[in-house]
């Protein structure tokens, strides 16, 4: 819809119901209770009836949410979509009832009907006969979002103060919990359910296995949650943690820290009650769940030092942000627990953090990609002459080139560009078609380009000061490739002078055979070569680069120069035989073939 010319219309002494729209309805009730349902069938009823009566409208549908609370908008998912639906022109009027069902969040509600109106979509609340193509919209909506808001804030005291005196009189506060049923004031066990809880506790508290797969193995047992799927971690974790298993009555534990977004807070031990009550009948022994918790708190400890030292050892590592996975492009994360204290690996984060099924990626033992990159550099030591030129001739070319230093008004053009997909960013957030993390990663990242970019523009301002750092770069690299160097020792310098991103992908998708490419710092033409290492192996051998004839039968490779990596490969296909790393001096690529 053409806003402004309906908004001309209008003064002309047209009304809405005189122009032809395509016109949606929205309801919502926040609770599933059968007077709450039936209000929304009331609601459904009368919306098409006013809807299709009208001889101009068209009716489209209705988008409604059910049992979900109005005050925050990103849980409510055909309030989404219908906002994306208008985002593709498919809209031209949403009719509602009132603005407490389109939102109580006074932000929430000015920010989704200025997007509506920026796509020609207008909103009409029936109860507060408020229509947005109105001009002074706006306005009173702003007045009428704001009570409604306070609305929910006063609703919010009197359930803290319905709650307290509930607290005061020791009632028992909530619903049904797995493994009960509440009846008369009093928890009943269920025995359909209180397998789980024993089944949890019992097993945890073997120390042999961790919640996430209890929670894999109650699923195979039968055992699913009530939308049909396994329990997962975080509800293995709360039900472990719930005092009332062991036949205590609890209350005042989290408290609302904030009414708009629900956000709830863990309150300090001293205002907690937890107290033995007879209403509550033990599925578990006290002695049982006081041991499984024992163990679950040194399990977080544990898990907290290790999330403390490995991201320490990440900033430090000589890997870090160096290994990408091929498959989703994720950075490779180390890992080195207890079990792992002298043998670390590398997976890619995105394995890492959502499993197998979300990417089945290879894992590198840290020992093997150093024997690996030792190897290499010590070629480059081998022929530090060669690569030292390479390096430094890269390094002087950026400083004697004008063509390095980007003019600043086009560098401000980039700056100009980023920020106008920050803006496509954030519409694709209010649609809802991601979610706050993918926002805030993406934002981020434009951030970040936008800081990088500003740096070079000071750099530019400052072209002094980037020549003398790129100089000291240049001593840095002649230092550290033509002094007695312990490879072992220097491997974080040379990786950090030398690579510039190392690939890791699955060969034939095995993920248990691995091809490692590798892009240097240097030549003007980015040198890659092919590693396969074998995971299966318990051991990569590697010994020096000599000078060997290959007998490979890839063509172009057999026709160039070789410098070889001997690599006993005995349980790759051609078992037995060696592997030779061949490189090609012409494309600087290299591999390895088990044809030595």
């Amino acid at each position: 819809m053409d806003i402004k010319k309906a908004r001309e219309d209008l003064r002309k002494g047209k009304t809405i119901y005189d122009m032809p729209l395509r016109v949606v309805y929205y309801a919502r009730v926040s609770t599933d209770k059968d007077d709450q349902l039936n209000s929304l069938e009331n609601q459904q009823n009368y919306f098409e009836e006013m809807i299709t009566e009208n001889k101009n409208w068209v009716f489209c549908g209705g988008y409604i949410d059910e049992g979900i609370s109005g005050t925050a908008v990103k849980n409510r998912d055909r309030f989404l979509k219908m906002i994306e639906d208008a985002t593709l022109g498919k809209i031209d009027m949403v009719v509602t009832k009132e603005i407490s069902r389109f939102s109580r969040n006074t932000v929430d509600s000015i920010k989704y009907t200025e997007y509506l109106l920026k796509h020609g979509v207008i909103v009409y609340f029936l109860s507060d006969n408020l229509n947005t193509i109105q001009e002074d919209s706006e306005f009173r909506l702003t007045i009428m979002s704001s009570l409604a808001q306070d609305e929910v804030r006063k609703l919010s005291e009197r359930v803290k103060f319905g709650v307290n005196r509930m607290i005061k009189d020791r009632k028992l506060i909530g619903g049904n919990l797995t493994g009960y049923f509440k009846k008369d004031g009093r928890y009943e066990i269920n025995p359909a359910e209180a397998p789980i809880i024993t089944y949890l506790f019992e097993t945890y508290a073997s120390g042999k296995v961790g919640l996430k797969k209890i929670g894999q193995d109650l699923a195979k047992m039968g055992y699913l949650n009530s939308k049909g799927e396994p329990y997962s971690q975080t509800t293995m974790a709360k039900f472990l943690t719930n005092p009332r298993y062991k036949g205590y009555y609890t209350a005042r534990l989290t408290e609302v820290e904030n009414y708009k977004t629900h956000k709830k807070k863990k309150v300090p031990k001293e205002r907690q009650i937890i107290e033995k009550d007879d209403r509550v009948p033990s599925i578990v022994s006290e002695e049982l769940w006081n041991k499984a918790n024992e163990l679950h708190e040194m399990r977080k400890k544990s898990s907290a030092r290790h999330i403390l030292n490995s991201e320490k050892s990440l900033e430090n590592s000589k890997y870090s942000c160096l290994l990408y996975c091929k498959d989703c492009g994720n950075v490779f994360i180390r890992a080195g627990g207890s079990n792992r204290a002298n043998n670390p690996t590398w997976s890619c984060k995105k394995y890492k953090t959502e499993g197998v099924g979300a990417c089945a990626s290879p894992i590198l033992r840290e020992d093997y990609l150093d024997k690996i990159f030792v190897q290499i550099f010590s070629d480059f030591i081998d022929n530090k002459k060669e690569y030292l030129n390479q390096v430094i001739n890269e390094y002087e070319n950026i400083i004697s080139s004008n063509k390095s230093f980007d003019d600043i008004g086009s560098i401000n053009n980039q700056i100009i560009k980023i920020e106008k997909q920050k803006d496509k960013l954030l519409d694709l957030s209010i649609k809802g078609l991601i979610d706050d993390l993918e926002f805030k990663k993406r934002n981020d990242k434009f951030n970040n380009e936008i800081n990088s970019l500003k740096a070079k523009i000071d750099r530019l301002n400052n072209p002094d000061a980037e020549l003398t750092k790129l100089k000291g770069k240049i001593t840095e690299v002649r230092n550290t490739l033509t002094s007695k160097v312990d490879l072992q020792s220097q491997l974080p310098n040379l990786m950090r002078i030398l690579v510039e991103r190392v690939e890791v992908e699955k060969i034939n998708g095995d993920r248990k055979h691995v091809r490692l490419i590798i892009y240097f710092n240097f030549n003007a033409d980015t040198i890659y070569r092919e590693l396969e290492i074998d995971n299966k192996r318990k051991k990569l051998e590697l010994s020096n680069f000599y000078p060997k004839k290959c007998s490979c039968t890839d063509t172009e490779i057999q026709n160039s120069q070789y410098r070889n990596i001997e690599i006993d490969c005995g349980s790759l296909e051609n078992k037995g035989k060696n592997a030779l790393l061949c490189s090609d001096s012409n494309t600087k690529q290299s591999r390895f073939c088990c044809n030595g």
